[in-house]
């Protein structure tokens, strides 16, 4: 079978990444599965292939091992994004192959339509004063 490309995640990777990417800190296994349950009980992910799943986001880059919270071996790992959820969608976008520097304009005004941002103009105000402090990082 073939390989799926580094930064292409599965529906369970992406399950464990949005579980981290909700944290405000690193998670370790048990909090992890506690919190891949939906509303009844159900896993969202099967819990034998927790390890498999975090080698596979350890290989891709996507997230970190982090040392213990605690005492004991349940605490041994713990695991943080190595990105953010925004800077893995646009990493979607880019790797896709065909965008280039003169297709951004139209990415943000699909992402300002199909997000039904009401004003705008103060989303537009924010990239620029982003923008102006990427640009002076280089």
């Amino acid at each position: 079978m073939k390989r799926k490309k580094a930064h292409q995640l599965t529906n369970s990777e992406l399950v464990l990444m949005e579980i981290l990417w909700e944290a405000d800190r690193p998670l370790c296994r048990p909090e992890i599965i506690s919190a891949a349950v939906n509303e009844n009980g159900d896993p969202l992910f099967a819990v034998s292939s927790f390890h498999l799943l975090v080698n596979e986001l350890l290989e891709k880059g996507y997230i970190k091992v982090m040392s213990g919270t605690g005492r004991g071996r349940k605490h041994a790992r713990s695991y943080a994004p190595t990105l953010t959820r925004n800077q893995h969608f646009a990493l979607q976008i880019v790797r896709s192959g065909n965008v280039g520097p003169m297709d951004i304009p139209d990415i943000v005004c699909s992402l300002i339509q199909y997000a039904q941002v009401d004003d705008a103009s103060t989303v537009l105000h924010q990239i620029e004063e982003r923008t102006v402090s990427v640009a002076s990082a280089y």
